[in-house]
């Protein structure tokens, strides 16, 4: 890319970006960079829902798809729809059911390759990976000692996966677990199914607002001032997401938010966050490599990695990528209305087969684990 400076400079179109819902992706990938846009006299319009009047040459959709129709009038107004997915392929039968509609965008926004190679399997429109910029910073003095503890961070989802870990790995080192505790309730079908699976009894204990117990594992209630005191003060992290499709498609969000702040981390070699940092210079530490995870060799290596490499998530960097792409974008070519109608009626259908198969495979779990543990 040129100089951050001149493609900032040298822009005159107008870009809307949205629909802007308070999800922590429409804040991270929408308001926050619509918002330093906006800062550098770029012509933006933030929108909340797609029945907002749109006068823009150009636009951004974040995660979340807009229709059929809303995308072909767009198209034939000649305005540029790129689309940012994010994580919104959370199954293969959201992909069926966005396969068609996939080719009516002039540009994709990519967090993760592995999004781009399922994308590119139906829609040719140029493709430009964009980073989430460096959100959460905080400052860690190498010199000062540091508490004896692993930091997790993680949604509740992910918890079983962090269970399974501690269980068979038997670490001799104390785990600070931070989740969205406040989620529980509606968590607790699905972590007692999640766990079942892999022989795991779904138990919670001296449950409070802060904190709880959970298959004997201890977690805390994620607060971005705790996250903060504990970046600075454990030494190392780690993640254990397990290996799903949705995971595998998930940007490397808190894999950059340890390792761009000087924080050891560790993860799975499966993990699209391993293959990131390998492609830009950086073999992160396995989840199998403790020693090596909590060595002075490797904090270092994080550390000059870090120095390096830290200008890739820099918000003016990031911002700057949303205006090349937009410049960068080409209209889809004119398409066959009837036909479009016809593969898009096709491919619901799949959808809607897949999706049956997902559900009965789940309800028949809930039937398999009550019958088990009554």
């Amino acid at each position: 890319m040129e100089n951050t400076q001149e493609i900032i400079k040298d822009f005159n179109g107008s870009i809307a970006i949205g629909p802007l819902v308070g999800l922590p992706s429409s804040n991270w990938v929408g308001e926050d960079v619509a918002n330093h846009l906006m800062q550098q006299n770029i012509k933006i319009e933030k929108f909340s829902c797609f029945d907002s009047p749109i006068a823009t040459q150009y636009v951004i959709v974040v995660k979340i798809m807009p229709t059929v129709e809303w995308l072909l009038d767009k198209v034939e107004a000649g305005i540029k729809v790129l689309y940012a997915p994010v994580d919104v392929f959370h199954s293969p039968y959201v992909y069926w059911q966005y396969k068609e509609r996939l080719k009516l965008f002039s540009g994709f926004l990519v967090h993760n390759d592995r999004v781009g190679e399922l994308v590119v399997k139906t829609a040719s429109a140029p493709q430009f990976p964009i980073e989430h910029y460096l959100k959460y910073q905080v400052t860690r003095d190498s010199k000062s000692p540091k508490e004896q503890s692993l930091l997790w961070i993680g949604h509740l989802e992910y918890i079983p996966s962090l269970i399974y870990f501690v269980k068979e790995s038997n670490l001799n080192i104390q785990i600070r677990a931070l989740t969205d505790l406040e989620k529980l309730p509606a968590y607790e079908d699905y972590l007692e199914k999640s766990l079942h699976k892999i022989r795991i009894p779904y138990t919670v204990a001296n449950k409070t607002e802060d904190a709880a117990t959970i298959s004997d594992v201890y977690v805390e209630q994620w607060t971005e001032q705790k996250q903060a005191e504990l970046m600075k003060t454990c030494v190392a992290a780690f993640d254990t997401k397990i290996d799903s499709f949705a995971y595998s498609l998930k940007p490397p969000t808190k894999a950059q938010q340890f390792i761009y702040n000087k924080l050891p981390f560790a993860c799975s070699e499966s993990s699209y966050s391993f293959k990131y940092f390998k492609q830009h210079g950086l073999q992160v530490a396995k989840l199998t490599e403790l020693e090596y995870l909590l060595s002075n060799q490797y904090r270092q290596k994080v550390e000059r990695f870090c120095d390096a490499e830290r200008w890739r998530v820099d918000m003016k960097i990031v911002g700057a990528s949303y205006i090349n792409a937009c410049q960068n974008a080409e209209l889809p070519e004119k398409i066959s209305k009837p036909f479009f109608y016809l593969m898009n009626s096709l491919y619901f259908l799949v959808y809607i087969n897949l999706r049956l198969v997902d559900k009965l495979s789940t309800v028949s779990m809930s039937k398999i684990i009550k019958r088990v543990i009554s």
